[in-house]
């Protein structure tokens, strides 16, 4: 079951569309729905939805200002608009659907099931991959999905990770950077009982190539690349543990 939340401005758009997902995605459960963004961001933070219908155009704020509330975005987002011309922005967020308005039935069912294989995927990746990477070789190759399809990468290749929404941008040895459409949550699962350590809400970094370790209040590490970057709070005594074992 999907877990559901409509932002639209209009009421009767909202109607409509809850009345198109009660009758041809009965898999989708609509939780709540909201008038404008900040009711919005609200709704998503009470509910913590699977997906949002995401209106672009609303009063005061555009529906892509939404995505800016949150570090993590842990929910699907389909765009809901009448207009054209902002399927470009919408699909440079990674979003999993663009409908365009009036909502054509075959294209929101086609979305709705777009949605569920990808929650599934997800469900998987948190599920299995403590396992199955629990004991990774630093060299070799990991299947990591982009917008694009796999990427193969292994633990040596890899400096440090850091969050982009729903995505993670990864910042390799060789000076390049490739975009996974994981978060950085899924990362951390992936790369459980590597090198690959949380560090902040935003960063992973791989502790063989810290270069300094700078332990006062406003924490931070500087990696052989040059990157300094922020330690946090929560993640201080992790650090230390994780590169204390990795002295040894």
């Amino acid at each position: 079951m999907l877990k559901a939340i409509i932002v639209d401005d209009e009421v009767r758009n909202r109607n409509t569309l809850r009345s198109l997902l009660r009758e041809y995605c009965p898999e989708v459960s609509i939780l709540g729905e909201a008038d404008d963004v900040l009711s919005g961001v609200k709704s998503i933070q009470t509910h913590q939805p699977d997906i949002v219908f995401l209106d672009v155009e609303m009063p005061n704020y555009s529906g892509f200002k939404l995505i800016e509330y949150f570090d993590d975005v842990q929910f699907q987002i389909v765009f809901t608009t009448a207009y054209e011309q902002y399927a470009l922005q919408a699909f440079e967020t990674f979003t999993t659907g663009y409908l365009l308005k009036p909502i054509d039935i075959d294209e929101l069912i086609n979305v709705v099931s777009r949605a569920i294989k990808i929650k599934e995927k997800r469900s998987n990746i948190i599920n299995s991959t403590s396992v199955q990477y629990s004991e990774i070789d630093p060299n070799k190759k990991i299947d990591l999905p982009t917008k694009n399809g796999l990427i193969y990468l292994t633990i040596n290749e890899i400096i440090y990770l850091q969050s982009e929404g729903r995505n993670t941008h990864i910042f390799l040895k060789n000076g390049t950077q490739v975009l996974t459409t994981m978060n950085l949550k899924e990362c951390q699962k992936v790369f459980f009982k590597t090198t690959l350590l949380r560090i902040h809400k935003s960063y992973m970094i791989n502790i063989a190539y810290i270069k300094r370790h700078i332990k006062k209040l406003d924490a931070f590490v500087e990696m052989e690349g040059g990157q300094k970057l922020d330690v946090g709070q929560a993640f201080k005594e992790q650090l230390n543990k994780g590169l204390s074992f990795y002295a040894k």
